[in-house]
């Protein structure tokens, strides 16, 4: 038995488990759907309650923080559309949702949420592909929920919004040889409390940021299939971004960076991704170094039985950093996550996430912070149409500064997290 024949309730609950990239979780789907004409339509609702102690990411370690505890009540729709005709398909997933808030210290500004993704793909089994994607975001959320909100800000909490349109075009030539074309377009844009976070150590104890970034990228790839289950790649990207921040002076990135990678699938029980380059960033306009070195990712999918999987991980890369002293920081990941069926519609799963952050300063000592994030819960599909998650997550992040205060150091940078979840969602999921 493999994965792909699991009962649904694991099925596609696993594919929500790191069972593959975000791109890929956002159309997943578990039953056939209801056909409407050509389409097949996914409809669902999903009720979602958290309660946080920090929902700020508040440091807990400076004398006077008050970190401010909440429930998040969530009440979201999502229509799944698929076209499937001849060798292509347009796919389009709508999510809106509302969320609140049950303490009266925080309000969220944002109503009604919006969550929009587009894909179409083209000619897929023909010598030239054609693809096109598109990802918009606009509402309040929360940073650490953000696949693309890398930035310097490991959390934060307010109006984010995001519009990620891009293309892809192919040319096979036999079956062994592949060449890619990828433009892409992105831009950004945060509004949000944010916990002392431009102005260094000793500046208060936090305040509201408005940022927003701009991005132009144009990869080439080629791709060369040793045997069926193994393809390697050769990349070269090159970037350019303008990063603005409320009260200080724009900044451009120009980026660039080659790189080699290989695929690996046996048998859908081992799932290998990797690659490892070299990447530079130049800043105009920031304070800093610029940055040049290697940077590597990789990821293991092994389906250790019938009914358990593990998920492995590891990241090293770089990433613009609006904090003023430094222009950048370097991103060092360990992830890792368990998933287990219990009989023919339960399931449990647990995972673990540890990650280094070096900020390189225009001068004087850099700041490390370090984070290690632990979660687990359980789910159920009680019938076709229903299922339901319960979870727990722990966090906590450090750093090396020590701030003084009355004779004692404290941390400016360190809070400690706790999140309980749950989950229910009813439709043609």
């Amino acid at each position: 038995m493999i994965l792909s024949r699991w009962t649904p309730a694991l099925g596609g609950l696993l594919a929500l488990a790191l069972a593959g990239s975000v791109h890929a979780q956002t159309y997943e789907s578990l039953g056939e759907g209801l056909q409407v004409g050509r389409f097949v339509l996914h409809p669902s609702l999903a009720y979602e309650y958290t309660y946080d102690n920090n929902i700020l990411f508040m440091s807990t370690d400076l004398p006077g923080s008050d970190p401010i505890a909440s429930g998040a009540i969530v009440m979201r729709a999502r229509l799944l559309a698929d076209l499937p005709f001849r060798d292509s398909r347009i796919r389009m997933v709508y999510a809106p949702f509302t969320r609140s808030y049950t303490s009266d210290r925080f309000e969220a500004k944002d109503r009604i949420n919006h969550v929009f993704d587009l894909e179409g793909l083209f000619h897929q089994d023909g010598p030239i592909t054609i693809a096109f994607r598109d990802h918009y975001v606009n509402g309040t959320v929360s940073l650490q929920d953000q696949a693309n909100s890398r930035n310097g800000l490991p959390s934060g909490l307010g109006h984010y919004a995001i519009h990620n349109p891009q293309m892809e075009f192919g040319v096979v030539l036999g079956v062994r040889h592949g060449f890619f074309l990828i433009p892409s377009y992105s831009r950004s844009s945060f509004t949000g409390f944010v916990w002392n976070s431009l102005t260094g150590p000793g500046a208060g104890l936090g305040q509201i940021v408005d940022y927003g970034y701009t991005t132009r990228t144009i990869e080439g790839r080629y791709s060369y299939k040793l045997s069926e289950p193994t393809s390697v790649y050769g990349y070269a990207t090159t970037e350019g971004t303008t990063q603005t921040l409320t009260g200080a002076r724009d900044v451009r990135i120009q980026s660039r960076s080659i790189g080699v990678g290989l695929t690996r699938n046996v048998n859908e029980g081992l799932v290998t991704q990797l690659s490892a380059g070299y990447q530079g960033l130049d800043f105009d306009g920031g304070r800093g170094r610029n940055f040049s070195g290697p940077v590597a990712e990789a990821s293991v999918v092994w389906q250790v039985a019938e009914v358990t999987r593990l998920d492995f991980g590891i990241l090293r890369r770089p990433y613009a950093s609006i904090y003023a002293d430094s222009n950048y920081y370097i991103a060092n990941e360990g992830r890792v996550r368990w998933t287990r069926q219990i009989g023919r519609s339960s399931y449990m799963d647990a995972g673990a996430v540890l990650q280094e952050n070096e900020y390189v300063p225009f001068r004087g000592v850099g700041r490390t912070e370090r984070l290690i994030r632990l979660e687990t819960g359980t789910g159920h599909q009680f019938i076709k149409n229903l299922r339901g998650y319960i979870g727990l997550q722990l966090e906590q992040r450090e750093s090396n500064v020590l701030q003084m205060s009355g004779g004692v150091g404290s941390d400016p940078f360190e809070y400690r997290l706790h999140r309980i979840l749950f989950r229910l969602e009813a439709g043609w999921l």
